[in-house]
């Protein structure tokens, strides 16, 4: 049975509470879905966050080079049609930041060898093709990856603290965007919505 006291304590949290989640803050011509290797979903959200990232960093967006999930992280893929805030809240549930780490050409060259390993993962800036379980042809921003050269890579706190055993190496030496990942979904959609597209 309904206790009717604790109903009328919660309603008014409840109300205000689905009014934020099933607020339309897009649409979508088609669902964004996961897959295991190039999927809709995983291209979409890393362009989304280095998108937001490049905004809250002005005029040192150019040093920004890539951005890198993982799949595990992605917990649901987005619907054709509306796009609602709880829709963000179910593919990124954790309270997950964003950061930015420097690394040096091999340890990315690790880092790449590493998704290979795990048939792919979600990237911006990077093309690479796998081969055997290997990273070949890997290019950031069209160049060919150099092993000498210092990258700047986006990721979230918890694969740069070794989360999904991910081979960051940092010595926690990042700098954090103090953004949640999925306020910058969020943050994007709007945006792109308020934009007509």
């Amino acid at each position: 049975k309904i206790d009717s006291t604790v109903y009328k304590v919660m309603s008014p949290y409840k109300k205000t509470h689905d009014e934020q989640m099933y607020a339309v803050i897009a649409k979508s011509e088609d669902a964004l879905v996961k897959a295991d290797v190039e999927s809709t979903l995983g291209n979409f959200f890393c362009d989304a966050v280095i998108y937001e990232t490049k905004k809250i960093l002005g005029k040192d967006s150019a040093m920004l080079d890539v951005a890198v999930f993982n799949k595990g992280g992605l917990r649901n893929s987005l619907p054709k049609g509306d796009i609602t805030v709880g829709n963000i809240f179910e593919l990124m549930p954790f309270e997950n930041t964003l950061v930015i780490l420097s690394m040096n050409g091999g340890d990315v060259k690790k880092l790449v060898n590493f998704i290979a390993t795990k048939g792919g993962a979600p990237v911006s800036g990077i093309q690479l093709r796998i081969q055997d379980s290997v990273a070949t042809n890997v290019f950031i921003n069209n160049v060919a990856l150099d092993t000498t050269k210092i990258y700047r890579v986006l990721t979230s706190d918890y694969l740069a603290n070794g989360g999904d055993a991910f081979p960051f190496v940092t010595d926690k030496n990042w700098d954090a965007v103090n953004l949640k990942v999925r306020d910058a979904l969020i943050e994007y959609l709007i945006s792109q919505t308020k934009a007509g597209k």
